[in-house]
């Protein structure tokens, strides 16, 4: 079903990277879910309505809201998928981000107003009338909600999207609320327990535990997390894999939306090579990188000196001292001042988050120094990885 949606309204299904493949992709979503929504809505609010059970009709807002974001999807989709302009000159795709967040919301909205209803259905109990209607239409949700959950996680993984991820996230819970209202319909027609207000109480905190999961997982990506350890090895392993390119550091991915992302490193190359010849080696890598992640990429060229043996044995010499101190320590930028009284050793240090001793590191350093030699200085910049 879902191959056959994607055929019927999507003009190039192979492109998901381009804004407006993504809206195309983002729309149909959204279209799909606001038609099914609506229509579980009305059918279970008419079996709640009937057999006068609170948990079916709030099981029906609970779809209500599951339309209104859709709604939302498709706005947040139209929205991302504007051109860049003078205010925002590296595009609209954190709307998507947005988009996510609002549907958290109100999820978590209808969850309240869930609860509300059923602790009203606690405090003042009242029978529900079993009827077979409202059983197949509970029935007939649970097989759409797994149907719409596949369809959402399908799309959200071709083009990459924390929206309709958050959106499979919802549809599954819906299956596991549907089928909880549905079980205690059963429970309340054969055993008469009057179950139905707990039942939706429930419910009701599933509603709220599943949003605050869909707005935690959203506000990550805005608060700017790490990028994705695999996208940091492809970009290295890729520009490594060019002859005359000895070293990658500084390299950070700033994420503008899902597709849109700006990558920045400092690559190492031969201090003696031509610099028009590594210039123009960069500017290759540069567009290689573009074109394999879609993204602008800014590469700086750090030239360094690799035939002088004195530097690199004092850089090994460095390297040694850094072992010693945390295997998880690191070095680049790695330069020597040569001078009559003593030699200055200039780098930064690249330290992991959370490390304790990085205010007293300098002073390690330069100790594991004078133990090897008093005339060389330490002159280290301490750092952190972004990747």
């Amino acid at each position: 079903m879902t191959n056959l949606l994607i055929r019927l309204f999507i003009r190039n299904p192979e492109d998901t990277r381009s804004s407006g493949a993504r809206y195309a992709y983002g729309r149909l979503a959204g279209a799909a879910g606001l038609c099914a929504n609506l229509l579980l809505f009305l059918a279970k609010l008419l079996a709640g309505l009937f057999s006068s059970s609170m948990a079916i009709v709030a099981d029906a807002f609970n779809n209500l809201s599951d339309a209104g974001s859709s709604v939302v999807t498709l706005v947040g989709f139209k929205l991302s998928s504007a051109p860049p302009d003078k205010e925002h000159p590296f595009g609209h795709g954190r709307m998507e981000y947005l988009t996510a967040m609002a549907v958290a919301v109100m999820i978590m909205l209808a969850g309240v107003e869930l609860a509300k209803s059923s602790v009203d259905k606690i405090l003042h109990p009242t029978g529900t009338d079993f009827r077979l209607l409202s059983v197949g239409i509970l029935a007939a949700a649970v097989v759409i909600k797994l149907w719409m959950a596949a369809f959402y996680r399908d799309i959200g993984r071709r083009i990459g999207s924390e929206a309709l991820r958050a959106a499979a996230a919802d549809s599954r819970n819906d299956v596991i609320c549907t089928g909880v209202v549905l079980l205690s319909t059963v429970i309340g027609r054969f055993t008469g327990w009057e179950v139905d207000g707990w039942v939706g109480a429930a419910v009701a905190l599933f509603v709220l535990w599943s949003g605050f999961s869909v707005l935690r997982d959203t506000v990550s990506p805005l608060l700017g997390q790490a990028p994705d350890p695999a996208m940091v090895q492809g970009i290295r392993d890729t520009v490594l894999s060019h002859e005359g390119i000895i070293g990658v550091h500084d390299l950070m991915v700033h994420n503008y939306g899902p597709g849109r992302c700006v990558i920045s490193l400092h690559a190492e190359v031969p201090a003696h090579e031509d610099m028009l010849q590594c210039h123009d080696l960069i500017d290759r890598i540069e567009k290689e990188i573009a074109g394999k992640y879609n993204s602008m990429v800014c590469i700086h060229m750090d030239p360094v000196e690799t035939d002088d043996p004195k530097v690199e044995q004092l850089l090994e010499l460095t390297r040694e001292i850094l072992r010693e101190i945390d295997p998880g320590l690191s070095l680049h930028d790695f330069r020597v001042v040569f001078g009559n009284t003593h030699t200055n050793l200039i780098f930064d240090v690249v330290v992991p988050f959370g490390y304790r001793e990085a205010d007293g590191l300098c002073g390690e350093i330069q100790h594991g120094l004078w133990e090897r030699d008093p005339n060389l200085f330490a002159v280290a910049t301490v750092e952190h990885s972004y990747t």
